[in-house]
């Protein structure tokens, strides 16, 4: 009896599968785990978990997920998920099953690099150091060589979360707003005083190369494809106003550090993306989310 029954759910979402033309994927940066309600605000947790039901999403990658696994599942399960991963801050929810296929740690490596298997897709959820420009290059040779190892017996991969790297694809965005390079220089020269190596500069300018290296590898970022540049930010939120950011200060100093980026043949599956950077997300995170849908025959895999 328990054999069929089973099956029987093994057929239902197997149909369900079928019927699936499209997945929407989201990557969201929670901020401290959607806690510090003293700092952030009341009930902040409850506003995301309800904003993430909200979206319906089929997949949500995860970061600065300081919380249990327990806490996770839980979250989950709110939003219509019963399949998660979690490795330290970084994690991943799927409405189908998850394969977690490695996770990587290195000294070189701010946060663990988690790889997992949904949809038949490879999905690599990251977060980079927010401290240095050299430390974040670093962290990107060694996520690119993980990925040339995978990519050489499937072309299925998504690379998603936040790289607090800025990419040369919206330079406009940072020449319309000058305050942003201000805001780095002062910040890298307090580190020079009290003696700290961590740069976010390249001399006086943004540093690109860390998401140009990924460019390079080849990885399309589907942002840039799909979004114009004035829309292009994810970076602050006015959730950070009387914390470390000033209310003026918000408004002049748009960033986007939060990425997904593809192999090629799925970027060419990639039908839509949207950064919700609107006031419904304000005081949720410090980040807003972005997401993507793909169109997709999860019948065959992808």
């Amino acid at each position: 009896m328990k054999h069929i029954f089973k099956l029987l759910l093994f057929i239902i979402f197997t149909l369900n599968v079928k019927a699936q033309n499209t997945i929407k994927v989201i990557t969201y940066n929670v901020l401290e785990g959607l806690g510090n309600e003293k700092d952030y605000g009341k009930d902040r947790h409850k506003h995301g978990v309800k904003w993430i039901t909200e979206q319906n999403a089929d997949i949500i990658a995860l970061q600065e997920l300081y919380s249990s696994e327990e806490k996770l599942s839980n979250d989950a399960k709110k939003w219509g998920h019963k399949y998660y991963a979690k490795s330290g801050p970084i994690g991943l929810t799927s409405r189908a099953p998850i394969k977690v296929k490695k996770i990587y740690s290195n000294k070189n490596l701010r946060n663990s690099v988690l790889q997992c298997e949904t949809y038949g897709i490879n999905f690599f959820v990251i977060h980079l150091s927010p401290a240095d420009w050299k430390y974040r290059l670093q962290e990107t040779k060694i996520i690119k060589g993980i990925i040339d190892s995978v990519k050489q017996t499937t072309d299925k991969y998504v690379l998603l979360g936040d790289f607090n790297a800025h990419s040369p694809f919206d330079a406009e965005l940072y020449n319309q707003n000058p305050e942003l390079i201000k805001k780095y220089q002062k910040g890298d020269k307090n580190n020079k005083l009290k003696g700290y190596p961590d740069r976010n500069l390249l001399g006086d300018y943004l540093d690109y190369s860390v998401m140009s290296s990924f460019y390079a590898f080849p990885l399309v970022d589907v942002t840039e494809r799909l979004v114009p540049w004035y829309q292009r930010f994810t970076f602050p939120t006015p959730i950070l106003i009387d914390v470390w950011r000033t209310a003026g200060n918000i408004g002049r100093t748009p960033e986007r550090i939060d990425y997904i980026l593809t192999s090629l043949p799925m970027s060419l599956l990639c039908k839509s993306v949207k950064i919700h950077n609107g006031e419904e997300n304000d005081y949720i995170s410090d980040h807003y989310p972005l997401e993507a849908i793909f169109e997709l025959d999860v019948s065959k895999g992808l």
